[in-house]
């Protein structure tokens, strides 16, 4: 069974084609991997399924619905939720704050929140409890009352993965997670990842630069170059395609 299917999508700023007929299809429950050079349309992709860009032709649908009409606040009250490029957190805001504001689709009665009746301070207390279990799962409890701009950039990382996990996303789009990362801080990210996926029941679609995390975790990788597909398998046949080879790894990338 598919979660995203994209068929066909194709969106051009000015005279340039960003994306041309691109087809990417992931299936329920797995890790996928888009990859490419930079200017391949990885992102402008990421953006036609969050609803910030839209298209000129084709389809993108989530388990069915069509999200074409759709804008982002409706995608992610589906169960889509994507992290961005650059970390893109509340950085004045405490850990519990920035993971809080993840929650705020599923805030029930907000009048009641705002009025501190009964049923919103229940529902308060409920989402602070899940925060913190949140917190505890991505290995961030001992700074939940940090202000997240005084962090190490690995725990931002994990912030921002908490807080876009606090949606209860059904699909969560990744754009290059490990960006700017070290080794360390990528195979830790990759082990989140990993869990996302297998204990949280989370569908991943990860666009990454980093071969070693797209290796360690995806399934199944799609490749792009210059808006076009060039190339679909897993990740032992991307990793030996010739025209992945030419477009974009390197023979120095594959035998590394």
């Amino acid at each position: 069974m598919e979660s995203l299917s994209i068929r066909g999508v194709e969106v051009n700023f000015g005279g340039l084609k960003a994306l041309a007929a691109v087809d990417v299809h992931v299936p329920e429950g797995s890790i996928y991997g888009l990859i490419g050079p930079n200017g391949a349309g990885k992102t402008t992709l990421f953006n036609c399924v969050s609803r910030f860009q839209r298209y000129s032709a084709g389809a993108v649908s989530f388990q069915g619905t069509d999200l074409g009409p759709l804008g982002p606040h409706d995608v992610v009250s589906l169960g889509i939720a994507r992290t961005f490029q650059n970390i893109n957190l509340f950085r004045t805001r405490s850990t519990l704050d920035n993971i809080l504001i993840g929650m705020h689709c599923h805030k029930g009665n907000p009048v009641a929140a705002m009025l501190s009746l009964p049923a919103g301070r229940r529902r308060e207390r409920a989402m602070r409890a899940r925060a913190g279990s949140m917190a505890e799962m991505f290995g961030i409890a001992d700074v939940l009352h940090e202000r997240v701009m005084h962090l190490p950039f690995g725990h931002q990382k994990r912030v921002e993965l908490a807080r876009a996990l606090a949606s209860e996303p059904k699909l969560l789009l990744l754009d290059e997670p490990v960006a700017g990362c070290n080794e360390e801080e990528t195979s830790e990210l990759a082990e989140i990842i990993r869990l996302i996926n297998r204990k949280i029941g989370v569908t991943v679609v990860v666009v990454e630069h980093d071969m070693s995390l797209v290796r360690a975790v995806c399934d199944e990788i799609t490749v792009l170059d210059f808006g076009r597909n060039i190339a679909r398998g897993s990740p032992a046949e991307i990793l030996n395609h010739p025209a992945v080879i030419e477009a974009y790894l390197g023979e120095a990338a594959v035998h590394a």
